[in-house]
């Protein structure tokens, strides 16, 4: 298991759209929005594969201009 802090950042987000987003082997949770029109999630992930396939759906979703990555933490 992967877990990670992610900012994205963008015009007119939803915090809607970002909780529906459907990743396959990942599973995110909307922490709080940010005063510069960012929202930070927290993704658990089954492997650093999952997550890297996560941050790619979110880059892909209409106004999203930054997907930052805050904190990683693995479980072993």
């Amino acid at each position: 298991m992967i877990e990670s802090l992610i900012l994205i950042e963008g015009q007119n987000l939803s915090e809607e759209t970002l909780r529906s987003v459907s990743l396959m082997n990942a599973k995110q949770l909307v922490v709080g929005r940010t005063p510069r029109s960012g929202v930070i999630l927290h993704v658990a992930a089954n492997s650093p594969a999952d997550l890297g396939t996560a941050l790619l759906e979110f880059a892909q979703l209409p106004g999203v201009t930054k997907v930052l990555t805050l904190a990683l933490q693995t479980s072993r």
